[in-house]
């Protein structure tokens, strides 16, 4: 496979650092991916691994306050838009340089919800989308808290905390859990902002899921103790057209793409892919 490096512009003129997998031959359509909370692009190998012998080329970066986007790392915007903006940026930046192939786009947890909202703002050019685990419903914070956390963000808004992750969570696989703990691009700082922007986020995104009209994959692990599963079910069920597949996985955690049922989740989603080329 052919790799590559780089950077796009992102909102307010930050360079972004993304990668690319391509196979040896052309690819026949085009994958981008949204990474998750305090994470990165370079995770999904488990992805990338099956996606291109099947033709496909697969994109992703790092989010702002994320991995190789920046020196300092925590999840920080004043605005969700913040996030949309970066996202349609990329898929333009993209669709530049694979003009002639169809584009998904996918999103996994944070990204999932990123993704989900950004699609319904923008559903134009995407020939398909998939969530991973999204965080579109009760993610256990009590409205009290969400009320302090809205008056901290006014009188400091950049302020970090941790994200208060259990990362035993993420995989049943030991060795999953040990390589996100020993790896130096991942954190758990968010900003008082970003959280305030995070459950509007959830809720507008709930509002407006009627309005979400691209062909659907959302793939979830039953044992998800991190993000319910209760709310992608949800969201699910309220899209109203019904070109959507729903799979989830017994028993599996939160990180479907590097739990031990990863390779069943990576034919799932290439083979969704595979029956969307053919439409």
């Amino acid at each position: 496979m052919k790799h590559r490096e780089g950077t796009f512009t992102g909102y307010g003129n930050q360079q972004l650092y993304y990668q690319s997998w391509h196979p040896e031959s052309a690819a026949k359509a085009v994958l981008v991916f949204v990474h998750g909370l305090g994470e990165h692009s370079s995770r999904y190998m488990n992805l990338v691994r099956p996606l291109i012998p099947r033709g496909y080329a697969l994109y992703g970066f790092d989010h702002r306050g994320h991995g190789r986007s920046s020196s300092y790392h925590c999840a920080h915007v004043n605005d969700w838009s913040e996030y949309r903006f970066d996202v349609k940026s990329f898929v333009a930046f993209v669709s530049n340089q694979e003009r002639s192939l169809p584009l998904f786009l996918m999103g996994h947890s944070m990204g999932g919800l990123i993704t989900a909202n950004y699609v319904i703002y923008h559903p134009e050019g995407l020939q398909g989308v998939v969530l991973s685990a999204p965080p579109l419903g009760d993610v256990g914070v009590s409205p009290l808290l969400r009320a302090f956390g809205r008056l901290a963000a006014l009188m400091k808004p950049d302020f970090a905390v941790g994200n208060g992750l259990d990362v035993n969570g993420i995989s049943r696989d030991p060795e999953a859990v040990r390589l996100y703990r020993e790896d130096p691009l991942i954190h758990d700082r968010v900003s008082m902002r970003w959280s305030v922007e995070f459950f509007k986020a959830i809720d507008w995104t709930k509002n407006h899921t009627a309005e979400f009209k691209p062909p659907l994959l959302t793939i979830h692990g039953e044992g998800d103790t991190l993000v319910p599963m209760s709310g992608s079910r949800a969201f699910f069920e309220k899209v109203d057209h019904r070109d959507k597949t729903y799979i989830s996985y017994p028993e599996g955690y939160h990180e479907s793409l590097n739990d031990l049922h990863h390779q069943q989740a990576a034919d799932d989603i290439v083979n969704w892919l595979d029956n969307h080329l053919e439409q």
